[in-house]
């Protein structure tokens, strides 16, 4: 008997303690109401369509490029040179090494230039170190689209300091021996390629992907989803003769981006907006939307326009692509502070010793956290700036009094 007193006294206590601590204001977790701008992005697969022109010669041979890819050239210039005479395992042997010896001849070349003053070469040395962290950046995230840039801008600036702070006379010997060993690969007479019809982009061999004539303007008309979707399964590559490079005469180019109906609601045809490329070191560039397709299966295509050709922007014919199609602002919400109370979605504010029921309009969910319209005019029922927002709590219900 006395046993059971005891147990059943035991009992009130545990349960006076927890609702004297459930009560306490200290059970609760609270953080401040404060505005938030929430920016909105939609993303997807880009695909460049534009009017390229591919250069092509009969046979195969040595290809020695005289432009600089990307650049552009005026009228007449000499852009590349083709070899014959090898068979295809002895060219594409010399082909590598051509490559290589160009591009080193290039690095040598370009270091050699310097103002000779010697004030010039701190500048020089902190350029090095700047490539060096990039190459370092790119080892930790895996991202190695500009690898081959940053390391030859790193030597050429390394052969910059070391021409003003040394000597130039190892380089200029060795430089002279690259072209002797270019030379002797150079054998024949070649075929010269010129930029014929006019002023315009010469872009190298490596970038022709055998979808120019697939993934030109005309083929934007009309554009839908599922056509999209055709072009780049379209078989390609096949063609006839052999491609040495292209030429781009035009400054107009377009992406094509599939995107949801949610998505594609909130662009505006004839507005610019900003697109940011992932596969592309994050470029971002402005391009203006033209068109947005009648909706098919749920998704529309959406054509984007420049008439700008930046020349730190790889052309890839698909790339990942994300839009900032807007922002809002609100109040920044953790998922975890909603609740529903007779039908109606809102959270717990303290007050006064009490928590108080507050409607919400939810603009925006994202992961973990939702943004609502600020209170404005919407009345006191509505959460306010600087509430003390209840983020977590047990047993919860509008004026419950806290000590």
């Amino acid at each position: 008997m006395r046993f059971a007193v005891s147990l059943t006294l035991l009992g009130l206590i545990v349960y006076t303690v927890y609702h004297v601590f459930s009560s306490a204001e200290g059970s609760l977790m609270k953080l401040p109401v404060q505005s938030y701008t929430e920016r909105l992005t939609a993303s997807g697969e880009a695909y460049l369509f534009r009017d390229e022109e591919v250069l092509k010669t009969s046979n195969a041979g040595l290809i020695h490029d005289f432009a600089e890819s990307g650049i552009k050239v005026s009228r007449n210039v000499k852009l590349t040179e083709v070899y014959f005479g090898r068979d295809a395992e002895g060219l594409a042997a010399a082909q590598t090494e051509l490559d290589a010896i160009n591009r080193l001849i290039g690095v040598l070349e370009d270091g050699l230039q310097t103002d000779g003053s010697l004030s010039s070469a701190d500048g020089f040395r902190a350029e090095a170190n700047a490539d060096y962290l990039a190459i370092c950046r790119a080892a930790r995230t895996g991202d190695w689209s500009g690898l081959s840039d940053w390391s030859d801008a790193m030597q050429i600036a390394l052969n910059q300091y070391g021409v003003l702070t040394g000597s130039s006379e190892g380089m200029r010997a060795t430089l002279a021996s690259l072209k002797e060993a270019r030379s002797r690969l150079l054998t024949g007479t070649p075929l010269t390629l010129y930029s014929e019809k006019s002023s315009g982009y010469f872009y190298d061999r490596t970038h022709v992907d055998g979808y120019e004539s697939l993934f030109c303007t005309a083929a934007l008309e009309n554009l839908t989803p599922s056509r999209l979707q055709e072009l780049f399964e379209t078989p390609h590559g096949a063609q006839e003769g052999f491609a040495v490079g292209k030429m781009v005469y035009d400054f107009d180019w377009y992406l094509a981006i599939v995107l949801t109906a949610q998505s594609a609601e909130l662009l505006e045809e004839g507005r610019s907006y900003s697109l940011r490329f992932p596969d592309n070191r994050d470029v971002t560039l402005r391009m203006r939307c033209d068109r947005i397709s009648e909706e098919e299966n749920g998704s529309f295509a959406v054509i984007f326009h420049s008439d700008e050709v930046p020349t730190e922007f790889l052309y890839l014919r698909r790339q990942r692509v994300e839009i900032q199609v807007g922002s809002l602002s609100g109040y920044y919400i953790p998922e975890s502070a909603l609740h529903v109370e007779n039908g109606v979605e809102g959270v717990y504010v303290f007050s006064d010793s009490a928590v108080h029921f507050r409607r919400v309009e939810i603009l925006h969910r994202g992961e973990g956290y939702v943004v609502v319209a600020e209170q404005g005019d919407r009345g006191k029922e509505y959460l306010a700036l600087h509430d003390v927002l209840v983020t977590a709590g047990k047993d919860l219900y509008d004026g419950r009094v806290y000590r």
